[in-house]
């Protein structure tokens, strides 16, 4: 199937690992040039080197933290300058720690609400403008599952992603007339860096085993595995093309069945 993304430009947040560089290849693969953004510079040269190898292709980056006003700005001029127009937002940045309820302290929820919504929201407010003018533009967001089947142990980010959700639902209608199409993907348990580290907490904080606690998670999921970060990338990249364009200020799940719900 063609996606139509030959010579389309977009950016990734995140894009340093993840669901973000799997989201930068896919795109590349399919013939987009692509911007990838995150607050570790050396883990992004290490993914533009990965993906400029593979594809001869010019992947560009830039360093920045989306917590910090401003900042979105500058990425969406980098993008600019390099490439002439802004096609496609991929909004891939942010992580959520948990824990019980009662113990979780206001950082954890200030910092899954100031990365993961704010610098979404600051990211896409960024480049409408420009997707305005050219009556063209492609938003997807990574946010959760959890945002619409909370998890008791996972509410800072279940929170980050139910607020995410009714932006994507909303903005949808706000710029469908000027050509432009927003839409959320709902990721489940899914084997990356963060997952890891999210186990690894919440192991720390019940007492259990990192085994066990995945263990208790992965008894709600019928297909009983974990989903692989290029499974969601190439959700994100069909979304992003053409060949979604008559969907918008929808979600889709990607979770082996966690969510309970009618199809």
């Amino acid at each position: 199937m063609d996606l139509f993304l030959q010579g389309k430009v977009a950016i990734v947040t995140g894009g340093n690992k993840g669901f973000g560089a799997a989201s930068a290849y896919e795109l590349v693969k399919e013939g987009a040039q692509v911007l990838i953004t995150a607050r570790n510079e050396a883990d992004l040269a290490t993914t533009a080197r990965k993906i400029n190898s593979e594809f001869s292709s010019s992947v560009e980056t830039i360093s920045a933290d989306l917590t910090t006003p401003g900042e979105a700005v500058r990425i969406a001029n980098a993008a600019l300058d390099a490439y002439g127009r802004i096609d496609i937002l991929i909004n891939c940045a942010g992580a959520s720690q948990g824990g019980v309820f009662w113990e979780i302290e206001d950082k954890v929820w200030e910092d899954s609400l100031s990365l993961k919504f704010m610098g979404t929201i600051r990211m896409i407010r960024a480049v409408i403008t420009t997707m305005r003018k050219q009556k063209y533009g492609r938003i997807v967001t990574v946010a959760g599952n959890a945002g619409k089947q909370p998890h008791a142990r996972m509410l800072p980010g279940s929170a980050a992603n139910a607020a995410l959700l009714a932006v994507t639902g909303g903005l949808a209608q706000e710029v469908a007339a000027e050509g432009i199409v927003v839409n959320a993907i709902n990721p489940g348990p899914s084997r990356t860096e963060r997952w890891n580290t999210l186990m690894e907490n919440l192991a720390a904080q019940s007492g259990k085993s990192v085994e066990e606690v995945e263990a208790s998670i992965m008894a709600d999921i019928p297909m009983d595995r974990l989903g692989s970060p290029e499974e969601i990338a190439r959700l994100v990249t069909f979304l992003a093309s053409d060949a979604a364009a008559n969907m918008t200020g929808t979600s889709i799940t990607a979770d082996g069945g966690w969510t309970k719900a009618l199809a």
